[in-house]
C-alpha cells in the first residue's frame, strides 16, 4: 500500500518538474555550465529510455508486477532530474548559444510527453497491476522509451556538432596566426 501511494504521489511531481521556469538574465559563463547540463540530460535520457523499454518488455511477457517497481522508480527519478535541469536551462535561455536554445526547444516537448506517459504508466501500475500486459502500460512505457531515446539522440548530435564547430574555429585561428591574417 505504501509503495502504491509513493508512486502515485511522486507521479504528481513529474509534470511539475518539466514545466518551464521564468527566465532571468544570467552571466555568459553559464553557457559552459549549460553544455555540461545537456551532457547529463543526454545520459539520463538514455537511462530512462532503457528502463522504460525494459518495463514495456516485462509487461508484454507478463512478468510479476512487483518486478516493475524498481524500474518505475528509476524512470520517475530520472525524469524528475531531467525536468529540473531543463528548468534551469530554460531560466538561462538568454545566455545560451543558439544551438543550445534549439536543443532546449526540441527536448522540452519530448520530455513533457515522456513525463505525461510516465505518469500514465505509474497510474496504470497502481490501478491494474495484474493486467499490465493488457493495459495501456505497455504503450505508455514504450512511448517514454521512444521520447527519451529521441532526446538523447538530439542532444548527442548537438553536442557533436558543437564540438566539431569548436575544432573548426581553433583550426581557423591557428591557420590565421600561421599565415599572418
Amino acid at each position: 500500500m505504501n509503495r502504491t501511494y509513493f508512486l502515485a504521489a511522486s507521479a504528481a511531481f513529474i509534470l511539475w518538474s518539466v514545466a518551464p521556469a521564468p527566465g532571468a538574465p544570467k552571466p555568459e559563463s553559464q553557457a559552459t555550465e549549460a553544455r555540461a547540463m545537456f551532457q547529463q540530460i543526454d545520459e539520463w535520457s538514455a537511462d530512462v529510455a532503457d528502463s522504460a523499454f525494459r518495463l514495456s518488455e516485462m509487461a508484454k511477457s507478463n512478468r510479476d508486477s512487483e518486478s516493475h517497481l524498481e524500474g518505475l522508480t528509476v524512470m520517475r527519478e530520472d525524469i524528475n532530474r531531467i525536468g529540473s535541469e531543463l528548468q534551469s536551462l530554460d531560466s538561462m535561455r538568454d545566455a545560451l548559444p543558439p544551438w543550445e536554445v534549439k536543443a532546449l526547444d526540441q527536448t522540452l516537448p519530448l520530455m513533457r510527453e515522456a513525463a505525461d506517459n510516465a505518469e500514465k504508466a505509474i497510474q496504470t501500475y497502481n490501478s491494474d497491476r495484474p493486467h499490465l500486459f493488457a493495459s495501456s502500460y505497455v504503450d505508455d512505457t514504450a512511448q517514454v522509451s521512444r521520447d527519451t531515446d529521441q532526446v538523447a539522440s538530439i542532444l548527442r548530435d548537438y553536442l557533436k556538432l558543437a564540438k566539431t564547430r569548436e575544432r573548426e574555429d581553433r583550426l581557423e585561428r591557428s591557420l590565421s596566426t600561421a599565415s599572418g591574417f
